[in-house]
């Protein structure tokens, strides 16, 4: 008798298994059919006017001039325009006025601010302090926008920075 519970039990849960349409979907005795609805026309493809026309050889040339005259003038504005007659790199550094053995004169500066600036705690555990201003983003963009409307060098004018230490503003020349 258990025996014809369990075969019945089987045979019933199968008929209500085969009549779930997902179970039917997944067995694939059930197909499923595209929905119309959800079909998408897309427009066909259109060629842009003058698309066949070829530039000449004559206007590919001042077209290519006129862009690096245009580009080598927006470059005189943003960099401010310098004429110089140099024609050796002596002739625009002063190289006579470089100080004798400046990077070691550089490092002992740098390690003085270091250990002047450093915090207790770096005191007791040791350690160092980062040593430099970091520059103020939104500041300096703003410097550089003011010199471009007014038709400056982008390098006039002091860098606005902050000093990580203090957390003082200051300028960088």
């Amino acid at each position: 008798m258990n025996k014809l519970f369990q075969i019945l039990g089987a045979v019933t849960l199968l008929s209500m298994l085969s009549a779930c349409s997902d179970f039917r979907k997944a067995i694939g005795t059930e197909k499923s059919s595209p929905d119309e609805f959800q079909v998408v026309v897309r427009p066909s493809l259109v060629l842009p006017p003058n698309f066949s026309s070829r530039p000449t050889a004559a206007t590919g040339a001042q077209t290519a001039a006129t862009v690096a005259s245009d580009a080598q003038a927006q470059a005189s504005v943003l960099l401010g325009a310098r004429e110089t007659g140099a024609s050796d790199y002596s002739d625009i550094f002063a190289f006579d006025k470089i100080v004798e053995d400046v990077r070691s004169k550089v490092d002992e500066e740098t390690a003085g601010i270091k250990f002047e600036r450093r915090l207790p705690i770096q005191v007791l555990f040791g350690g160092l302090p980062d040593v430099g201003p970091v520059i103020d983003k939104m500041a300096e963009d703003r410097r550089i926008r003011r010199n471009r409307l007014e038709n400056r060098s982008l390098s006039y004018g002091a860098t606005p920075a902050i000093d990580k230490v203090f957390q003082d503003s200051v300028l960088v020349e």
